[in-house]
């Protein structure tokens, strides 16, 4: 007989407000949504809107471009 396999929960980082946006100079606010190993999370990871998720990774790759944020850790 094989094992049934256990799908664990993957926890949502956090729901953007509707009128959240991201500000590139926010680490603080940009890395809740970055890996410790320096990678943007996913849209199931994070739960935000496709849109909310592009302005995100353009936040990030500025926020990394300015030395706000490291590329990987």
């Amino acid at each position: 007989m094989q094992k049934k396999k256990v799908r664990l929960e993957k926890p949502v980082v956090g729901k953007a407000d509707a009128g959240m946006s991201f500000d590139y100079k926010d680490s603080a606010t940009l890395s809740r949504f970055v890996t410790e190993k320096g990678r943007i999370l996913s849209r199931s990871r994070t739960g935000l809107s496709a849109k909310s998720q592009r302005a995100l990774m353009k936040a990030v790759k500025r926020a990394r471009m300015l030395a706000l944020l490291p590329f990987a850790n």
